[in-house]
């Protein structure tokens, strides 16, 4: 496994390029070659991208020991809605429609309402999913009902204590915080996820905390994000005692049974670990326990396939499933009605639902490794086309200052993030340093250092 520099940009091509009618061949000739392909894999092989992060602020209302944003991110301007446009056409022409196209920063409810809603207009229409990731602090309900009716998907709310938010101080205690989050969304036709970073402060909360989104049935989708030395944060190297197998172990405590991460594969086993449960009234049951089954249907699923350019067709292919083969479909559905089943109790106490669990384990910026890079399912809207999340966080400077081509009627113009509005000249300012920056536009790192030294003088 070949480690790599982060001032290296030639480790994904910032635009993938992919052959003919294929968008997922990049993704799967990717994992083929760091040996991930498999027959459990699902990247590659029904869909050429899991998301495309958008970010349209750096701008952002706390200060986490961990963020992944760089000591130059609240000098920057936002950029205008026509390059934001540009980069959504450039998504979908690398992956047609389908894609979860994330509107990400920073937070994004730092900007304008408006602005958010001709977003979720435009990637509705292009066919593309959308998901608001958020530290929920201004998503209202009214916000939110503003973007659910503008065609907003997905809501995904970040909390944990890196955040520091005022009166917390345990996971436990930022479950008021989780609750009110999931009342504001609740009952507007928005999925609902959440996201928690992992770091040696809260992995002792990790089972008690998992516990608690199971019990949830109105959260569709769990992200445990590890912590990763990259970006502006105060903490910096992953203690030992946190990594991929700690974090499994905490959560499978928190469920109350095995997940069987290792059952269905989405992108490369050292960035992710999924698995698929379903809960009612307190209780979990993992639905990919049976791998051979698992690994039965992807087969049989990737043979019904019929828009193998872009996103698997879920209903049309296991309609065709069905129809061609029988048996299996049968077992499939025995297999889910066991699972049912064995919920016991939890039946007479709530509903069934489904909920996806994640482990994300992003690389440190100093230690990015080639291989994991080539098969990244994550990755970030750009001026030069989509790039590997890890790799971008690495290099976000190099490419807040990269210039934004925007073709339209009036002519061609150019924007970067040291510029408030569009020019129509390729030659665009530098970042300024942050060395020269108001305290006021510091935070991470680089404002402790600034207030140590004012501390000392």
């Amino acid at each position: 496994m070949k480690d790599i520099a982060p001032g290296h940009s030639n480790v994904v091509p910032a635009g993938r390029v992919f052959r003919g009618s294929d968008r997922r061949a990049t993704l799967r000739e990717g994992l083929q070659g760091c040996g991930e392909y498999g027959h459990s894999q699902t990247a590659g092989r029904f869909y050429p991208i899991a998301c495309v992060a958008l970010e349209v602020t750096q701008r952002c209302n706390l200060d986490c020991t961990l963020c992944y944003l760089s000591d130059r991110a609240e000098m920057t301007y936002d950029p205008p809605l026509s390059v934001l446009f540009a980069r959504l056409a450039t998504i979908h022409s690398h992956y047609g429609p389908g894609v979860s196209v994330q509107l990400t920063g920073g937070d994004p409810t730092l900007r304008k309402v408006e602005d958010l809603e001709a977003l979720c207009r435009e990637i509705r229409r292009l066919g593309m999913r959308s998901c608001l990731m958020t530290n929920g602090i201004r998503a209202s309900r009214a916000f939110l009902s503003r973007l659910a009716a503008a065609g907003l998907d997905d809501v995904a709310f970040h909390v944990d204590m890196t955040q520091e938010r005022k009166g917390f101080d345990s996971e436990i205690e930022l479950n008021t915080v989780r609750r009110n989050y999931i009342v504001a969304a609740h009952g507007l036709g928005l999925r609902i996820l959440f996201n928690t970073t992992v770091f040696d402060g809260n992995l002792s909360d990790l089972p008690a905390l998992a516990r608690f989104m199971r019990d949830q049935p109105e959260i569709a989708f769990v992200s445990f994000q590890m912590q990763a030395d990259t970006g502006r944060g105060v903490l910096r190297e992953r203690p030992d005692s946190i990594t991929q197998s700690s974090v499994m172990r905490a959560v499978e405590q928190g469920y109350g049974t095995p997940l069987h991460f290792d059952a269905a594969a989405v992108g490369h086993s050292g960035c992710n670990r999924y698995a698929s449960v379903l809960t009612a009234g307190g209780r979990a049951i993992s639905v990919l326990s049976h791998q051979r089954l698992v690994q039965q249907v992807i087969a049989a699923l990737e043979q019904m396939d019929r828009s193998a350019d872009a996103y698997l067709d879920t209903r049309d292919s296991v309609r065709r499933l069905v129809l061609r083969r029988p048996g299996l479909a049968l077992r499939a559905a025995a297999h889910l009605a066991g699972c049912v089943l064995r919920l016991g109790m939890g039946l007479l106490r709530g509903r069934v639902r489904r909920q996806a669990v994640f482990i994300h384990n992003f690389m440190a910026a100093d230690a990015l490794e080639e291989d994991r890079c080539a098969s990244c399912v994550f990755m970030v809207a750009t001026g030069n086309g989509p790039l590997s999340m890890c790799v971008h966080n690495a290099q976000r400077d190099l490419h807040l200052a990269m210039p934004d081509k925007v073709d339209g009627p009036m002519g061609t113009y150019w924007w970067n993030s040291a510029m408030r509005d569009l020019s129509r000249h390729p030659e665009l300012p530098g970042l300024d340093s942050p060395e020269q920056a108001p305290i006021k536009k510091l935070k991470g790192q680089l404002r402790a250092r600034r207030q140590n030294r004012k501390g000392k003088s």
